[in-house]
């Protein structure tokens, strides 16, 4: 299990430097990295290679997301990036169903709206987006 956040978090890494180097702007957390062992982008391509390529440690969880709680932790972020925090959170409540081993998240619009909402449905295995889109 260890390895396999680990080669998350490598993937994550190596795919957003300029955000990692961003949020290690601070004096403080500048103290803290360097007084950490980091394995680099070197390592970390080569982690997410291995990984793609099917070698190292398999996914072996049945299922990933178990709640709604997380579902809707893991939706929110993407749904705030890619249609605006203000517009997702006005269509709260939404509807969460673990329907079939995916989880399906939709925003809620008041009654006698006209428009649509959110939809996001998620592999509750291993949170891959099988649907994101927004009705209008």
């Amino acid at each position: 299990m260890n390895k396999y956040i680990l080669m998350i978090a490598l993937f994550l890494f190596s795919c957003n430097e300029n955000k990692i180097t961003q949020s290690i702007s601070t004096k403080d957390d500048t103290l803290l990295f360097n007084e950490h062992d980091t394995l680099g982008e070197k390592i970390a391509r080569e982690q997410l290679h291995e990984a793609l390529t099917g070698k190292g440690q398999v996914f072996t969880w049945k299922t990933l997301i178990k709640n709604k709680s997380t579902a809707i932790s893991i939706a929110e972020p993407l749904l705030f990036d890619v249609f605006g925090k203000e517009q997702i959170i006005s269509e709260k409540p939404y509807e969460v169903y673990l329907i079939d081993g995916y989880w399906y998240i939709s925003g809620t619009i008041p009654k006698g709206s006209s428009g649509g909402g959110f939809e996001i449905i998620l592999s509750a295995k291993n949170a891959e987006i099988i649907r994101l889109t927004h009705y209008k």
